[in-house]
């Protein structure tokens, strides 16, 4: 289900913060926040920026990087419109843990991080929002960590591509389009796996029949099969 923000009119996921909120918390909000416009490819923050506020992407999507001592990296998550960016503001955090980055023209909500707490302390329906919609990260999280902890790298790919398929698929030559451009080094580190490899088995999925390839387009031909091998 889609719902409307209140602030930008923007289609946002239902669970957003600004949905359902009255006349006085729109008019606490309209005067504190700022929009920002990104570029496919052109970097929001850094890892190791200062957390200065909160981002809610309102348009496009943008994926979360963490890079590791030895400059390797890996896709954390994929952020889709009305998800937040910069909860490192919740826990006092200094500085943003990961890099973010458009992978489309995207547009963003931001609010600093003094007027965000000053609103939360008068609006505490806002504040229970912002408690579910931190319950829910967390629960994808502890998720994301189990799956890449107890599946090998077949089971990881059908996993992830089952999931994406179920939430960016669209019906396409009797099959389901991932309706979301990844690269093979993209897929690769979202799964913490080698780029060979990920071409290996995206190889050896198409032989088996399980999905087809055409230039950078994905379509899943068995999603019963995904679900089976990614469970």
């Amino acid at each position: 289900m889609k719902e409307i923000c209140a602030l930008c009119q923007c289609h946002i996921k239902e669970n957003a913060l600004f949905t359902h909120l009255t006349e006085r918390q729109l008019d606490a909000f309209k005067d504190v926040i700022a929009f920002v416009q990104r570029k496919k490819r052109e970097i929001i923050v850094m890892e190791g920026d200062e957390c200065k506020g909160l981002y809610i992407i309102k348009s496009g999507r943008v994926k979360l990087i963490r890079a590791s001592s030895t400059g390797k990296e890996q896709i954390i998550k994929i952020l889709n419109p009305g998800d937040l960016l910069g909860f490192e503001v919740f826990y006092d955090g200094k500085t943003f843990a990961t890099s973010a980055v458009a992978m489309e023209e995207a547009e963003l909500c931001f609010i600093g991080k003094d007027n965000f707490f000053k609103i939360l302390e008068k609006e505490p329906d806002i504040a229970r929002k912002l408690i579910i919609a931190m319950g829910r990260e967390l629960n994808s999280a502890y998720e994301r960590i189990g799956s890449l902890g107890l599946l090998n790298a077949r089971e990881k790919l059908a996993h992830l591509l089952y999931s994406l398929a179920s939430e960016y698929g669209v019906k396409k030559d009797g099959g389901v389009k991932l309706n979301l451009t990844l690269s093979r080094l993209e897929i690769a580190e979202l799964l913490g796996i080698t780029q060979e490899t990920s071409i290996r088995l995206l190889k050896t999925f198409k032989e088996e029949g399980i999905l087809d390839i055409k230039r950078k387009e994905i379509i899943i031909k068995s999603l019963d099969t995904l679900r089976l091998m990614g469970e």
